[in-house]
């Protein structure tokens, strides 16, 4: 998710400080969900008020000496243009699986079979973890957060399902020893993958990268 458009969509409900955001963010589970650092967070707000997407609504002095003020921000006008625009264009992003797995499998059968199975077990247990947590956050909170919300924390666990599916799949493999066989192509098999793979092309033709 755009650190930009989770600022902004928090200042939708009402006037924050950057603190509050962070706190917020926390309390709704989304740091467990999407990469967010504090660092970004503060920078992105930086940003959005140099860009004029939000500005300060109440400055509060903190008790204590040397201790810097507290700035509450608000969203503006043209911020609220800008949160409906990354909203959309959220929208219009495409899924594509991006599981950190999926560039080391074609490469997996020169690993070492053990090691393998034991990192595969461990991703199968985070991944069942993943799945324990978000229904009970669900359950939780379904009742009352914003239906987006629960159909969010919802979307995670059916895809947490499917990563369980494929994760229980490949540690058959691993065991019986099959993930590790290697197969040779026949002159005639290469030559008959080389046409195939020209007509694939010409009927499925590669769609541009999403820009996230």
């Amino acid at each position: 998710m755009s650190m930009r458009l989770m600022i902004l969509g928090l200042l939708m409900e009402h006037d924050r400080h950057p603190y509050e955001i962070r706190q917020t963010i926390k309390l709704r589970n989304w740091n467990e969900s999407f990469k967010l650092r504090d660092g970004s967070l503060y920078y992105a707000v930086d940003q959005l008020r140099q860009d004029g997407l939000i500005e300060a609504a109440e400055v509060v002095a903190v008790p204590g000496e040397n201790r810097p003020d507290k700035t509450i921000y608000r969203i503006t006008d043209k911020g609220r243009e800008a949160f409906y625009l990354l909203l959309n264009e959220q929208f219009k992003l495409t899924s594509y699986p991006q599981h950190p797995l999926f560039l080391a499998m074609p490469f997996v059968r020169h690993g070492h079979p053990g090691t393998i199975e034991e990192l595969v077990v461990k991703q199968l247990e985070a991944c069942e973890a993943r799945i324990a947590r978000m229904k009970a956050i669900l359950e939780l909170k379904g009742d009352i957060i914003p239906r987006g919300s629960s159909l969010m924390i919802e979307g995670f666990i059916q895809f947490g399902e499917t990563e369980k599916a494929w994760l229980e799949r490949l540690l058959a493999e691993t065991r019986s020893g099959k993930l590790f066989e290697t197969r040779q192509m026949t002159p005639e098999q290469i030559e008959a993958y080389v046409a195939g793979l020209k007509e694939f092309e010409k009927r499925y033709p590669p769609a541009p990268p999403s820009e996230e």
